[in-house]
């Protein structure tokens, strides 16, 4: 059986996730400034991609507890702390948003997520200042960590689509068809409209 290494949208992930945000946000009727709004989009991008998404710690930080990734940042150089927080806090949110069902079915307190994602990038915010690192966006930032549980909504109604007895999880099964190439969600896919062609993210070997 062929190998399957990689897959693209027949619109581009950007437009596509750009859409779920935009239209959650509208209708959970909350209002995000504009490096918010594309700053989350790139975040969801992001985490269908495992390679990028680890680059910061070299682990697996969706398998990893986030209090491990928080020693860990902690005991990094001072230099790589804030692009390491800044990390914990894009996992903190993603978890957090898009993974809802797991934390009711689970004993696990989402608040638990969400203050340490909030922290997370209240901390890189505030390192990237006291460094000079200007490429962190320390405003960008802070305004996340102040509106980091209605993110946490954001991404959560982005990761249902509409809402409908019908729906599909798109991002979900999207993010599992890029780790496995099942043939049976690329069906799904297909089916709702998203078709699978050659793409720069590549799934994890």
């Amino acid at each position: 059986m062929s190998q399957i290494n990689s897959l693209d949208l027949s619109i581009s992930p950007q437009a596509f996730f750009h859409e779920r945000v935009s239209s959650a946000s509208h209708n959970l009727n909350i209002k995000l400034d504009a490096d918010v709004e594309f700053y989350v989009v790139n975040l969801l991008i992001e985490f269908i991609n495992p390679a990028k998404v680890n680059e910061e710690f070299d682990t697996d930080v969706l398998g990893t507890p986030l209090v491990m990734l928080l020693k860990q940042t902690i005991e990094a150089p001072e230099l790589k702390r804030p692009s390491m927080y800044r990390r914990l806090g894009d996992t903190s949110l993603y978890i957090s948003g898009f993974f809802q069902d797991y934390f009711n079915d689970k004993a696990f307190d989402i608040n638990y997520f969400i203050t340490m994602g909030a922290s997370a990038y209240y901390q890189a915010a505030s390192l990237s200042r006291s460094l000079g690192k200007d490429h962190q966006k320390p405003d960008t930032l802070e305004q996340i960590s102040d509106k980091f549980v209605q993110l946490v909504d954001i991404v959560a109604q982005a990761s249902d689509g509409s809402r409908t007895a019908k729906d599909t999880d798109l991002l979900s099964l999207y993010d599992r068809w890029n780790r496995t190439g099942s043939d049976r969600l690329k069906s799904i896919l297909l089916e709702n409209g998203i078709t699978p062609v050659s793409t720069p993210f590549k799934i994890a070997q």
